[in-house]
């Protein structure tokens, strides 16, 4: 069941809604501009931050999906080595997604998601003021078989 509001994650324009019905792949989605912001895809991924080389600067819980009782999804806040600040937002433990904000102003600037959970993070959207793109939670990260290969 889709929550009736649309999250806006710490201030990024992004909307993530889990919907009942398959989520698209990175193939299968709309190239997007103007009112939905620009949605890119790349078959071989694009860069995400490393993690292992930031600064963990902390996480909260949050419920974006009716799917799994409770906050369910966990946010975790960095600082990478160049002064960046990102965030990655996983659920059973797989990433799914990562806001970067490469400005230091509000709002982030740029999500990567990864909609068949491979590790590879084949979209990208990067949203100017007032543009927003809705992307639905990735129906993989809701299947315990694929929660317990991570």
């Amino acid at each position: 069941m889709v929550k009736p509001w649309v999250l806006f994650l710490l201030g990024g324009w992004l909307a993530l809604q889990a919907f009942s019905a398959p989520p698209a792949t990175a193939q299968g989605l709309p190239e997007i501009a103007g009112e939905g912001g620009p949605i890119a895809r790349r078959a071989e991924g694009f860069d995400a931050p490393n993690v292992a080389r930031s600064k963990f600067l902390g996480w909260v819980r949050r419920n974006l999906t009716d799917r799994i009782p409770g906050d369910e999804t966990l946010f975790k806040q960095y600082v990478d080595e160049w002064g960046f600040q990102f965030e990655t937002l996983s659920i059973n433990g797989i990433v799914f997604a990562i806001n970067i904000d490469v400005d230091g102003k509000y709002p982030f600037d740029i999500t990567l998601m990864d909609t068949d959970c491979d590790g590879v993070f084949e979209t990208k959207v990067e949203e100017k003021p007032g543009q927003r793109a809705d992307l639905s939670i990735p129906e993989c990260v809701f299947r315990p078989a694929t929660a317990e290969k991570r």
